[in-house]
């Protein structure tokens, strides 16, 4: 028969579960897609801002260590060694 506006495609698209059962399936795709690009894009800005919080922390027991150094190099003088 003669196909009217969109009416024949959606009684296609309803008597046949294949074609929901694809749409079913790349809904759910595109929503794992998106929870994985997310989890992505949280460990990257964890990972950023970890190595910072790192180096950071490293510039500081690098400071103290020489300041450490240097106690002991008075304290060693002090002795008269």
């Amino acid at each position: 028969g003669q196909i009217r506006s969109g009416t024949r495609t959606d009684e296609m698209a309803t008597l046949d579960p294949n074609i929901q059962k694809d749409w079913d399936n790349r809904e759910f795709i595109e929503s794992v897609s998106k929870g994985i690009k997310k989890i992505a894009g949280f460990l990257n800005e964890f990972d950023l801002s970890t190595r910072y919080k790192l180096a950071k922390l490293n510039e500081k027991v690098s400071s103290l260590e020489r300041s450490l150094d240097h106690i002991e190099a008075k304290l060693t003088k002090g002795d008269g060694s």
